[in-house]
């Protein structure tokens, strides 16, 4: 029985360069818009990449149980990656904790119904987790998103920004996985996450020309003097799925170049403008 890796938020980005790098098994990538899955399709085949393709919504339960079917269908789970969700720029404050926040934990708890011994889980978060501070107050509600009334809580604790809302969503991602790491363990299953700094996607690309004096002021702030691409997280998550890395879970790997220690300082510099 072939293993099978399911990469959502596969057809571009960091979702896409972590798909070439499994050369073993089945690749399954999933994402809303199937006209770019087969485009993505076609590159990971020129990979040599032995890859399927499922159009499938993240943040929806019900399209989570329709993805898992097809992929135990193809063989045993072996890898989840989720690299699936939106930006605080995309969204207002509300879908931006749905996606990126109650989505995660739907994805995390529908996997613990199909994992198996060894099965990983790596979410992608951002290091912008690592700056919110903690706080009892909505930490409860960051790590149980969908208890009645917690994500409008959230709402209102991000002053209905979006860019916030980002920001609690990923520390919410960082809070979940030490949540549930027994409850994996308990399966013989690992779960981690990886959180980027300022990535050269498509995404940083267009921001490198709408905000050239930030962002290369947030290069120069960055220990190793550079902004980072697809592969430096691609390397992260290839390590972390694999073997070798089994006794390594419930925790976060900051893939930022450093950047995340000079922030408190970049913050009061932009307060000031």
């Amino acid at each position: 029985m072939k293993n099978v890796h399911i990469i959502t938020g596969g057809s571009s980005g960091i979702g896409l360069e972590c798909a070439k790098r499994f050369k073993d098994g089945i690749v399954l990538i999933t994402a809303r818009n199937e006209e770019r899955l087969k485009n993505a399709e076609a590159e990971l085949i020129k990979e040599g990449i032995d890859v399927r393709y499922k159009t499938s919504d993240a943040s929806k339960r019900e399209s989570l149980k329709e993805l898992f079917e097809y992929a135990k269908s193809l063989g045993k789970i072996k890898t989840i990656i989720n690299s699936a969700g939106v930006s605080g720029g995309s969204a207002d404050a509300k879908l931006t904790l749905e996606i990126d926040l109650l989505g995660v934990e739907n994805i995390i708890q529908e996997t613990l119904k199909v994992i198996e011994d060894k099965t990983v889980l790596i979410l992608i978060s951002s290091m912008m987790g690592h700056v919110v501070p903690p706080n009892p107050q909505y930490d409860g509600f960051l790590s149980d998103p969908s208890k009645d009334g917690a994500i409008d809580a959230l709402v209102q604790v991000a002053q209905n920004q979006a860019d916030i809302a980002y920001n609690f969503s990923k520390r919410g991602t960082l809070l979940l996985v030490k949540k549930y790491a027994m409850e994996f363990g308990s399966k013989g299953a690992r779960i981690n996450s990886v959180s980027p700094g300022i990535i050269m996607t498509p995404m940083g690309e267009q921001a490198a020309i709408d905000h050239p004096e930030r962002m290369n002021y947030m290069k120069t702030m960055t220990p190793m003097s550079r902004n980072g691409h697809p592969d430096d997280i691609a390397n992260a998550v290839e390590f972390l799925a694999d073997d070798k890395a089994s006794f390594i879970t419930g925790t976060d790997l900051l893939v930022d170049g450093g950047l995340v220690i000079s922030l408190p300082e970049i913050a009061r510099k932009f307060a000031e403008q």
